[in-house]
């Protein structure tokens, strides 16, 4: 089809609240389920906090299957794998439960589920430009999901991030046929993250609202909730990160990261782009990735789109004289710092010689059409180089 205007979408049903996971198995029943499929990893499923969801279903006689074949790069391999089990247990209800790339792998075997094939058949180009262009026509079954780390927005969305590892790059799939049914969105899930990890997916969530903010497909919706998710992820991610019992500051990071993740109905821009190829070639995680380009790509934009770098640096004016001063770029490379998250990349570890490929993948990504300026070639090398140069 033809897509014309603005597309904005979230799940069916989002629930808000400590405690509300100890309810997962009365929200299984309500979507018919019977035999519920838990995607996790070994790390969550270990956590005190996983036992309420397994006591939940437990005291609803839910017979649920436990999948815990996920990492912090979902691949193919991985979800197809998860597709066998999701069939071979005759599962008819998918809970996803950990942090984005759990969930991604959660709707991914969604995707295979309902749809033919593998889910190598389901990567899409287009996912900012033409949302409605995908290929998996049929919803994927019930699906509720838990985060338990502040910062993907991956419940708020149908998109999911893919590694293709026949081809070695991450790819996207999924879209509106893929969105969760219902967010379970519990703080009482995300207090066994170390303060490293609050500190990567807490920055991941302020990317989101910048780049949602000064999209080239930014809508009324948008900007409302990214403006809203800086101011409150700025007050509280320091706390979070210093005392990770602050339920307070908790609390503030999940809603934070909700209000993100409804921003990101635009999809990201050219941080996410380029962040991208530096977990492929690097294995630098996904938020470390973005504290990096952010500092170059703020700077690069700062021209193109000057009142909204204006905006977002008011937004940001917790951050003290940089953003007072309208420096968003200097503002967040700062945040990133005091949070303890690298804001360059290291000759030593990370080979100059492959910014020719990085910068390849970087503009073939869908993300960077949403940016306010695209850089040509030569410029994405440029930006590149530029992360070095803050070292």
């Amino acid at each position: 089809m033809s897509f014309k205007g603005s597309l904005f979408s979230g799940p069916e049903r989002v629930v808000f609240g400590r405690g509300c996971a100890g309810d997962l198995g009365g929200y299984v029943e309500q979507l018919g389920g019977k035999r519920p499929m838990v995607v996790t990893d070994p790390v969550v499923a270990a956590t005190p906090a996983f036992g309420a969801i397994t006591r939940s279903l437990r005291a609803q006689k839910l017979d649920y299957v436990l999948y815990t074949d996920s990492d912090v790069n979902p691949s193919d391999v991985q979800i197809d794998r998860g597709l066998e089990v999701y069939r071979s247990e005759r599962c008819d209800v998918i809970v996803g439960v950990g942090g984005g790339s759990n969930l991604d792998t959660a709707k991914s075997i969604g995707i295979v589920a309902s749809n033919p094939g593998s889910i190598r058949d389901y990567f899409v180009s287009s996912y900012v430009t033409d949302p409605y262009a995908i290929k998996n026509k049929k919803r994927n079954p019930p699906t509720i999901v838990l985060p338990t780390t502040s910062g993907t927005g991956a419940e708020m969305c149908g998109w999911t991030v893919v590694t293709n590892t026949d081809e070695n790059y991450k790819g996207f799939c999924g879209g509106w046929t893929a969105m969760p049914h219902l967010a379970l969105l519990d703080a009482d899930l995300t207090v066994s993250m170390p303060p490293g990890l609050t500190a990567s997916t807490g920055f991941d969530a302020l990317m989101h609202a910048i780049e949602a903010y000064y999209h080239r497909y930014a809508m009324a919706q948008t900007d409302m909730f990214a403006l809203s998710a800086m101011g409150r992820i700025v007050r509280h991610l320091p706390r979070a990160v210093a005392n990770g019992t602050d339920m307070e500051a908790r609390e503030q990071m999940l809603l934070g990261a909700m209000e993100a993740g409804l921003a990101m109905n635009t999809g990201c821009a050219l941080v996410h782009a380029m962040g991208l190829p530096l977990t492929t070639e690097f294995g630098l995680p996904h938020g470390v990735t973005l504290a990096i380009m952010a500092g170059p790509v703020l700077r690069y934009n700062a021209d193109a789109a000057p009142e909204k770098l204006r905006a977002i640096a008011q937004a940001l004016a917790p951050l003290g004289e940089a953003a007072r001063t309208g420096h968003a770029a200097d503002a967040v490379q700062g945040f990133a710092r005091a949070l303890g998250l690298p804001t360059y990349l290291d000759k030593a570890k990370h080979d100059p010689a492959r910014i020719p490929d990085m910068a390849k993948a970087a503009e073939a990504n869908d993300n960077t059409r949403g940016n306010p300026r695209i850089p040509d070639a030569a410029g994405f090398e440029a930006l590149y180089r530029a992360a070095y140069a803050q070292a």
